[in-house]
C-alpha cells in the first residue's frame, strides 16, 4: 500500500484483519475521551504499533524523515488502515 505525506510517497504493508481489530480496539481506547482530551503518551504508543504493522524495521524505514513528518506518514497509515481516510472511503466505495 502507498502513503503520500507532504509529497513523500511511502510503501507500507497491508493490515491483517486481526492488526486491524487490535488496532481499531486501541484507537477507541485512546479517544474514548474526545479529540480534545488525547494524551500524547497514548497517541504515540499508537502511532508506534501502527509503524510495528505498517514497516519491517520502522526505526530504520523512518530514520530519513524529520519527526513531524514521520508523525504524519504515521497517522496517515493509520487513517487509511482504519477506513477512516477520504482516499480508503473512496476504495470502498462510501
Amino acid at each position: 500500500m502507498e502513503v503520500i505525506a507532504e509529497g513523500n510517497k511511502v510503501l507500507v504493508k497491508n493490515i491483517t484483519y486481526k492488526e486491524k481489530l487490535g488496532l481499531q480496539g486501541e484507537f477507541a481506547d485512546v479517544y474514548r475521551n474526545g479529540t480534545d482530551r488525547v494524551k500524547q503518551k497514548e497517541f504515540n504508543l499508537l502511532l508506534g504499533n501502527v509503524a510495528e504493522i505498517a514497516f519491517n524495521d520502522p526505526e530504520k524505514d523512518l530514520k530519513k524523515y524529520d519527526y513531524d513528518l514521520q508523525l504524519k506518514i504515521l497517522t496517515k497509515t493509520m487513517m487509511d488502515y482504519l477506513g477512516l481516510s477520504d482516499s480508503s472511503k473512496k476504495e470502498d466505495g462510501d
